[in-house]
């Protein structure tokens, strides 16, 4: 604990600094947070990317790296701060008080229901925490395999992942990373806030549009988990605040600032390439109204590299095509759109009614509030930018999945809160009214919960009104200061409960029951996996196993490239290829087994989906069950199930 939170006090440094030496004066307060988050997250993403590449990705490592740039950036900018000096700003209202403690409130909840889940997601389990536990047990940055279903999570880029591997390595544990969207939750509400008040929108209802975002169903259930989508909003949503300040007039903080949001963002995955290009027309659109140095240009296109596109540069030299394994742009690749278009997550196009029923899904009140300020004063940039991103969506995204379409429930959010710009406050009552009929919409006892947390938060703002100005600040100060320590102590607490319990990994089948048993037998050991992409919970109390693929052809450390090169040519009719598995041989297995020095072997039966590409036995096990079960002298049992079974290697 107390390396991370050495690690976190070094990030805060940073991207305050950063903000400060970058900022200007007249920064709204949620766009100097929005500022030091995305510039505390680029140093992380560019200190663990370095660190990962020379082998040395570790808690203790990545610290002394945080420490080193927090000290240089310190002294680098002594003096330069009080640029950003705070201008005087209207008092706050009761009402944002209230509105303020409903955020704060959301997240905790959050929080709690992070730490006490009791079902994962099947990407989170997949690779999303099985890929940073690679990186760390091996300590360096790699191409982790995904061989059973869609192996292009392998070549995905990565930056959230990143950021899962700095909350486990200094606690062994997923504890934080297994709810690490949560602080891209606020960032995301930071930005929608940020962006309605440099748009010149009220404060009130940018905090009632932040809050309504946030209780979205679907990204209010994928908040607490360690999936990636709602960080790829958060990202692209923390351009916009910038590019409502570089229409007002160029500024290099604001444009790097920019291009720091969206390399961040395709950092995240491959969705958010389409989904940033009209982020990024905005920008250069804004950016253009201005005199824009080629110095500030090159200097952009520096940062967008460095904290995104590198994940695309080692593609390019890795495998020969920045998108891989799509092929597409003349690039070789595996499979192509059509394959995918022809797969089974693939909606068809003219299917419009999907795209409809998923827009629904955000909730009436939203929606309905979206649909009259969009339809009514078809306000500027968000009208055109909401109709390309769900245009992207549609049509450039070959799997269009409803969490894609966060992002565009974000730019609805900053256009709801920009239309209340009367200067009567009761239309930000009555907007906040109508957001919250969400939580009618959707009960649940912590959505609830959040009504009466704002609802006491407002009530104290107006007892401090009694107060005399002398007692108000203090009064005010401890309780914040108590609320804080109360919740850090409550955190660390939780932390410590979680790490001493087993978090009944489940997705509600009978795999679950194997990984129980896996998680009370087997500790410290290396073990080869296969028949599944769900690797994580093979990992062991204290991250203590270093779980791997173990190649049944070709060398130890070939990848699916590697495979891909020597294989024949020919179009691959799917999206979820297994070039791995051709050529089999039980011999070439057991060599790649001493290789990676494996004790133990974890096969399990394969999924329906997946045997359609991957060759198994009638009770669905792939071939390395029975190479296991014809060599009892070098295997031997100690776990059986419908769905699992669990071996033994002997040295």
């Amino acid at each position: 604990m107390i390396v991370l939170a050495a690690s976190l006090a070094a990030l805060v440094v940073v991207g305050i600094r950063l903000a400060r030496v970058a900022g200007a004066r007249d920064d709204a307060r949620a766009t100097r947070v929005v500022r030091a988050a995305i510039w505390a997250f680029a140093i992380l993403v560019v200190v663990e990317g370095v660190l990962g590449a020379a082998g040395r990705l570790e808690a203790r490592a990545v610290l002394a790296a945080l420490v080193t740039v927090a000290a240089a950036l310190v002294l680098a900018t002594r003096g330069r701060s009080l640029r950003v000096a705070t201008a005087a700003r209207e008092p706050v209202t009761p009402l944002e008080v209230a509105y303020l403690t409903a955020l704060a409130a959301a997240i905790v909840f959050r929080t709690w229901a992070g730490l006490h889940k009791t079902t994962f997601l099947y990407d989170t389990l997949s690779y999303h925490l099985h890929v940073p536990a690679t990186w760390l047990a091996d300590r360096r940055l790699e191409i982790v395999p995904a061989v059973f279903g869609d192996p292009s999570s392998a070549y995905a880029p990565a930056n959230l992942e990143l950021w899962f591997a700095f909350l486990m390595a200094p606690l062994r544990s997923d504890v934080l990373a297994g709810s690490g969207q949560l602080p891209f939750a606020a960032l995301a509400a930071a930005a929608i806030v940020a962006a309605v008040r440099e748009g010149g929108g009220r404060r009130t209802a940018a905090l009632a549009a932040a809050l309504a975002f946030l209780l979205i169903p679907e990204l209010w259930q994928q908040a607490r988990t360690a999936m990636t989508d709602l960080g790829m909003a958060a990202l692209l949503l923390a351009a916009l605040p910038f590019a409502f300040r570089l229409r007002r007039g160029a500024s290099p903080g604001d444009l790097l600032a920019a291009a720091a949001a969206l390399g961040l963002a395709i950092g995240t995955k491959y969705a958010a390439l389409p989904l940033a290009a009209p982020f990024g027309l905005a920008i250069a659109v804004s950016a253009g109204r201005g005199r824009v140095r080629p110095a500030w240009v090159a200097a952009a296109v520096a940062v967008l590299l460095a904290t995104g596109g590198f994940w695309y540069l080692r593609n390019l030299v890795v495998a020969g095509n920045p998108l891989y394994p799509l092929a597409t742009l003349g690039f070789p690749g595996l499979y192509d759109r059509a394959a995918m278009r022809a797969w089974d997550y693939h909606l068809p196009v003219r299917q419009v009614s999907a795209v409809g029923e998923m827009l629904v899904a955000a909730g009436l009140g939203f929606v309905l509030a979206a649909a009259l300020v969009l339809l009514g004063r078809r306000p500027r940039p968000e009208s055109w930018l909401l109709a390309a991103l769900v245009g992207l969506f549609w049509l450039a995204i070959p799997y269009q999945e409803s969490r894609f379409l966060f992002v565009a429930f974000g730019v609805a959010a900053v256009a709801i809160g920009r239309s209340a710009t009367r200067p009567s406050g009761q239309l930000d009552w009555r907007l906040g009214a109508l957001l919250l009929a969400g939580l009618v919409e959707f009960p649940t006892l912590e959505r609830a919960l959040v009504l009466p947390a704002g609802l006491a938060g407002g009530g104290a703002a107006l007892a401090a009104r009694r107060i005399s100005e002398r007692w108000r600040r203090p009064l005010v100060t401890g309780g914040l200061a108590a609320l804080l320590a109360a919740g850090a102590l409550a955190l660390a607490v939780g932390v410590e409960r979680y790490r001493a319990r087993d978090p009944h990994y489940a997705l509600g089948g009978e795999l679950d029951d194997a990984w129980i048993w896996f998680r009370a037998n087997v500790r410290g050991a290396r073990v080869a996996y296969t028949g599944t992409n769900l690797a994580f919970p093979l990992s062991g109390h204290a991250l203590s196993n270093r779980v791997g693929y173990v190649n049944v052809a070709g060398a130890p450390g070939d990848r699916l490239h590697d495979f891909a090169r020597r294989a024949p040519p020919g179009r691959v009719v799917t999206p979820e290829p297994a070039p791995y598995r051709e050529g089999a041989s039980f011999e070439v297995w057991l060599r790649n087994l001493r290789a990676a020095r494996a004790e133990v072997l974890f096969v399990a039966a394969l999924e329906e989906i997946v045997a359609r590409n991957v060759a198994a036995d009638s009770d669905g096990f792939p071939v390395e069950r029975a190479w296991a079960d014809a060599h009892p002298a070098l295997f031997h049992l100690r776990y059986a199930s419908p769905a699992a079974r669990v071996y033994g290697i002997t040295p």
